[in-house]
């Protein structure tokens, strides 16, 4: 009778187990990448979760891939917004979580609206990162979660007009993952100063933990592939001081970032002048 006893609660706890893992798993395909391309001829950032947008404005339209900006909620929930995007008389994109400003917005003649991107959370919660806005005197505007970014724009006399909501730092990446990553195109870590030991392909952002074969403070080179960079954070989700490297690394007692990486973001292209 124990015994039956005891089977019947390892079923009941199994079921209850596999139905959370299930919902966890759909939980994440709430949240899709917010994909960041960059124009440079016509000084235009591009946010989008469209993939067939994304691989034809890389292929066509002068865009360069600059990675993932955060995650948007697929569908209206509670305390999140429409994520707007427009299309100004200047040629250059414009988003914004403000109904009114969007209505206002779309009532010049100049001015289309191309939409709603996805939903961002109207204020900071579990798992989100503010979604700044800052401008320059070009009138030209830039949306970042990357506080480094924040900060070098600010100091090269741009302003910071506020948040445009707050996107969450998980999710789903549908667009850039169908093809098995190869460890020789794709930033790698390795717990050894000879690129060797313990390795682990990063080809998307990453909160480093110890569920790979190494650990966080034995990270002790990089290989980041021509066309790449990444940005070190000495905390969790993204958060902290941040390094940026751009090509082959190996950690010494004299980097700033040695011990110190705790999240990792990737991205794909030149590394933006306000980072250099």
């Amino acid at each position: 009778m124990k015994n039956t006893k005891f089977v019947l609660f390892a079923l009941f706890v199994l079921v209850l187990t596999s139905h959370d893992t299930a919902a966890q798993f759909d939980r994440k395909q709430d949240y899709v990448a917010l994909y960041r391309l960059y124009n440079s001829q016509a000084q235009d950032h591009l946010y989008t979760t469209n993939c067939d947008e994304k691989d034809t404005l890389i292929r066509n339209g002068g865009y360069v891939y600059e990675g993932v900006a955060g995650y948007l909620a697929t569908r209206q929930q509670r305390r999140t917004a429409p994520l707007y995007r427009l299309i100004l008389e200047n040629g250059r994109h414009f988003y914004t979580a403000d109904n009114n400003e969007m209505n206002n917005l779309t009532r010049s003649a100049g001015n289309k609206s191309e939409g709603i991107v996805g939903y961002v959370a109207g204020e900071q919660i579990r798992n989100t990162a503010p979604f700044y806005r800052l401008t320059n005197n070009d009138a030209k505007h830039f949306y970042t979660t990357n506080e480094q970014e924040k900060n070098s724009f600010l100091q090269s006399g741009g302003r910071l007009e506020g948040t445009t909501g707050h996107l969450w730092t998980t999710g789903s990446n549908r667009c850039d993952y169908n093809n098995p990553p190869d460890a020789n195109s794709v930033p790698t870590v390795y717990a050894g100063t000879g690129f060797d030991g313990a390795s682990q392909v990063i080809e998307k952002d990453w909160n480093v933990t110890n569920d790979w074969d190494g650990s966080p403070n034995t990270i002790r080179a990089i290989r980041v592939p021509r066309g790449w960079y990444v940005v070190f954070y000495s905390k969790k989700n993204f958060r902290g001081k941040s390094f940026v490297i751009s090509n082959d690394a190996v950690s010494t007692p004299d980097n700033e970032w040695y011990n110190r990486i705790r999240s990792i973001k990737v991205y794909k292209g030149e590394v933006p002048p306000e980072l250099r």
